[in-house]
This record gives structure tokens, sequence and C-alpha cells, in this order.
């Protein structure tokens, strides 16, 4: 029997939920309806699990930007399409999720910094496109930017320890990310932003 992508989904789904601290594999033997020897067969060790989601969700991940971008009418709607998406995940994501990896599995998280380099370079080049869309402002440093955003989402993941409790985990995303998007928007971008952000189909997100 090998991995599917229904069962590396289902594994992810469990991941979000549980963390990984609590994600065991009597668990997930026992949710996807599995003896735990089936499941040792198909990934051989919990980490061997968890280096195989972390790749399927990285993989799938580019390719359904790729699908935004590709029918988004620029690059800010499509970003904004991402990062909503991305939202989603996070509010069905337990918040220790990071902190276990940080503690448990080091070895993960090396797997897990690889993955959002890749994100990054190919984010870079959809600013490219942006700017030449003219959604985006030519004097940006997308690098510097990038770099940024990827600390405060950071920091994000560490919430509990920064911000006080009357914030939620959406809230602080909703305005990291606003922030970044009005930090490189041209007039141009920022009249696509605003009119995305008052319409009314994107009142509960960002």
């Amino acid at each position: 029997m090998q991995a599917t992508p229904e069962i590396n989904d289902a594994i992810v789904q469990l991941t979000m939920k549980k963390g990984l601290k609590g994600l065991t594999m009597d668990l997930v033997a026992r949710e996807l309806g599995m003896s735990k020897r089936t499941l040792y067969e198909i990934y051989g060790s919990k980490t061997d699990m968890l280096h195989t989601i972390f790749d399927y969700t990285h993989k799938k991940h580019i390719a359904r930007c790729d699908i935004l971008f590709a029918t988004s009418p620029n690059v800010m709607v499509g970003i904004l399409r991402v990062y909503n998406g991305i939202r989603d995940q996070i509010a069905r994501m337990n918040p220790s999720f990071f902190r276990d990896m940080d503690e448990f599995f080091a070895d993960s998280r090396s797997q897990y910094e690889e993955l959002e380099d890749k994100r990054h370079l190919h984010f870079m080049e959809m600013f490219k496109i942006g700017v030449k869309e003219g959604v985006f402002r030519p004097d940006v440093n997308f690098i510097v930017q990038s770099k940024m955003l990827h600390v405060q989402m950071e920091a994000l993941k560490r919430m509990e320890q920064i911000f006080p409790q009357e914030f939620t985990l959406l809230d602080v995303y909703d305005s990291i990310i606003i922030s970044f998007l009005r930090s490189i928007a041209s007039p141009k971008g920022m009249e696509i932003l605003d009119g995305i952000r008052s319409s009314s189909s994107q009142q509960s997100k960002i």
C-alpha cells in the first residue's frame, strides 16, 4: 500500500487539528481506519510521515497558487486569494502546531524552512509580474519586504507570547497581510486592494 493523496490529505487535517505532539501513529491509524502496521508500511516512521506530508502540502500549495494566479485578473487579486486560502487553514489549525515543531521535531522544522525558501522564490516571480502589471511599486526591494513578512509570520505563530489575549490569531494575520500589501502596492494596486476589501463578499476576510 502506498501513500495516496487521500491519505496524505487526511493526515494533514489531523496534524492541523491535533498539532504535531498530539499526532500519534495510533491516532492516525485509527482515524484512517487501518492497522498501525499498515501505516508503518506506508511511511516507515512518524518522522518520515511528517516529511512526506510537508513535501506533499508544499507541492499542493504551489499548484494551488499557480491556478489562483492564472485565473485572476491580476497579481494583486491572485495574491489576496492565496492569502485568504492560508487564512482558512489558520482558522482550522491547532495553535500548538508550530510550537510542537520547534520543540519536538527539529529535523522536520529544518525541512519546513527549506520549503518556505522555495515558496519565497516562487512568490518573488509573482512580485515581478505585479510590477509589470502596474499593481506593485517598482521601487520596492521585494527580497527585503518578503523576508520581513516571513519574520512577522514567525511571530504570528507565537502570538500568545506577544499579543494581549483579546487579539485572535486571525486578527493579527489580517493586519500583517494588509500592511504588507499596502507597503508594496502602487496607486492602481491600492485601488484594487481597497475595492476587494470593501466588497460584501470579503467582509469576513482580509
